[in-house]
């Protein structure tokens, strides 16, 4: 409206540095974000030759409680310093080309330590530039009620600019958080964790299925954008937590990765708008310990993650079921745009679509897992028997009523494992939804098959020890028959095989 200024007030700093995010940690993924970057600019402008070349090193010192996140990006022209720092929300960056666009990331660290420093050089400039932001006395300001400034006056109020040498060829940007208020930010285990799984880092080396992952994606030209970032002193390089061993949730049981299958979304003109991965373990049907980072299906933009593990609960038909699995969803096109928070994206007809297409997986998800259950758990019926087959081929029995009592056991076992089959049987010739649910449960069932004979042989007769009845010489044939009678007795009234032995012992060896 003309003759209108409007006032932008400075409790929106308050609201762009600790209201919009809900896990502290965020910090680390925007400036991350940012070096990644400029690491492409770098390329592009031929500061640096290749990604390879570009590093990202973050240090952690707990105990004098400052933080370190530096690359050997582009860094920034000593003209151009206060512009790119000092403007928020006003980034230039084409949103369609790099990862980090709003221009308000950078003051995500005002929020968590007392001050926040920017130091930076530009390749062939012999200057560095240091911009120190008073975080302590922004806080401050924010709870002075009687101070009514606008944001910007705030911004310039804390801020101060500095110019030193420098080496002329070097080329940095470098964010310095010094007396780190919130102690999960110097958790190194916790940050690794973190970064591990939301930044764009390369798959773990001991994750053999990231080949397959990397020509799949290459096949349908793709590339996984990686970076090199490590943490902390000793510079520990940051890899994908993914790997091939874990275990469940209930009874801590060993899952292994067996195979991983592929996500491919297409938009209504056959367009590709996203791909993805999941990986196939031998037990679907249980949850994945949530020891282990790495469960759920995640989405990723430009290899950074969006939102949590638990964003796509809510596309399956119960939440849980992401927690089977682990995988990503790379989303791939200028229609994904990240909201301000980073946990989903703008609503468009592409994003509908999108979700309308993750449901339908999912759904088919779902029906894997049921399969991968029903297939375990008739497989286990057969693997019971023959267990229990080969106990009793090994077992001296103490007692006929003992084995008689274990061959009425394996029996019954017999007849289960005979039904496991049958259900197996159907399982794997049975129409399911897609080529790719069929193959998943072939895999699943070959896996689990291995050397087992799921054919049960009825000729199978086992063979009875003999036993000698008890002397009873203290007893006439009348009392003999009455003792007899209590032995049948006891074995059809009392269930413990055990107990039954044991009384039938004590008795006799009291009439001998």
């Amino acid at each position: 409206m003309k003759g209108f200024t409007p006032h932008i007030g400075k409790n929106v700093i308050e609201t762009l540095t600790l209201g919009m995010y809900e896990n502290a940690h965020f910090i680390y993924r925007e400036y991350v974000q940012n070096s990644a970057d400029q690491i492409d600019i770098a390329v592009e402008k031929g500061i640096l030759n290749t990604k390879n070349d570009g590093q990202i090193s973050i240090s952690i010192d707990k105990e004098n409680k400052s933080i370190g996140i530096e690359d050997n990006a582009t860094g920034i022209k000593s003209s151009e310093v206060l512009q790119f720092l000092g403007d928020v929300a006003n980034s230039q960056k084409d949103r369609n080309k790099r990862k980090g666009f709003r221009g308000i990331g950078r003051l995500g660290g005002l929020g968590y330590c007392e001050t926040l420093i920017f130091e930076t050089s530009y390749q062939g400039e012999s200057t560095k530039s240091v911009i120190t932001l008073n975080a302590k006395q922004l806080k401050k300001i924010i709870e002075d009620r009687s101070l009514n400034m606008d944001a910007a006056t705030v911004i310039s109020t804390i801020t101060r600019l500095e110019k030193e040498d420098e080496i002329k060829n070097d080329h940095y940007f470098r964010v310095k958080l010094i007396n780190v208020t919130n102690n999960e930010l110097l958790d190194v285990i916790s940050v690794k964790n973190y970064l591990s799984m939301v930044a764009p880092v390369p798959f773990n080396e001991g994750f053999t299925f990231s080949k397959k992952i990397h020509e799949y994606f290459k096949k349908n030209n793709i590339r996984i954008e990686e970076y090199d970032i490590s943490l902390s002193l000793n510079n520990e390089k940051l890899y994908k937590a993914y790997k091939i061993n874990i275990h469940s949730k209930t009874g801590f049981k060993p899952v292994k990765v067996i195979d991983i299958d592929f996500f491919k979304f297409l938009d209504n003109e056959n367009k590709l708008i996203a791909l993805g991965w999941y990986g196939i373990t031998d037990l679907l049907n249980y949850i994945i310990h949530q020891d282990h980072i790495e469960r759920g299906i995640r989405i990723r933009k430009d290899n950074i993650q969006i939102g949590s593990n638990d964003t796509l609960n809510s596309f399956f038909k119960e939440d849980r079921f992401n927690h089977h699995f682990i995988g990503e969803i790379y989303v791939i096109g200028d229609a994904f745009i990240p909201n301000a928070r980073r946990d989903f994206f703008n609503d468009n007809k592409t994003v509908k679509l999108f979700q309308s297409q993750l449901e339908f997986e999912f759904i088919n998800l779902h029906k894997l897992s049921h399969i991968s259950s029903s297939i375990h758990t008739n497989i286990s019926k057969v693997e019971k028997y023959y267990h229990e087959q080969e106990i009793f081929e090994g077992k001296i029995f103490e007692d006929e009523y003992e084995e008689k009592q274990k061959i009425i056991k394996i029996d019954k076992l017999k007849g289960e494992a005979k039904k496991g089959n049958i259900e197996i049987k159907k399982l794997i010739k049975a129409p399911l939804p897609n080529k790719k649910i069929n193959n998943a449960v072939m895999t699943i069932y070959k896996h689990k098959i291995g050397d087992i004979n799921l054919s049960i042989d009825d000729s199978v007769i086992f063979d009875t020890q003999e036993y000698e009845e008890p002397t009873l010489s203290k007893l006439d044939n009348s009392e003999k028959k009455v003792v007899f009678q209590i032995f049948q007795i006891i074995e059809e009234n009392v269930s413990e095989t055990k107990i039954v032995v044991n009384l039938k012992k004590i008795i006799a060896e009291y009439f001998n």
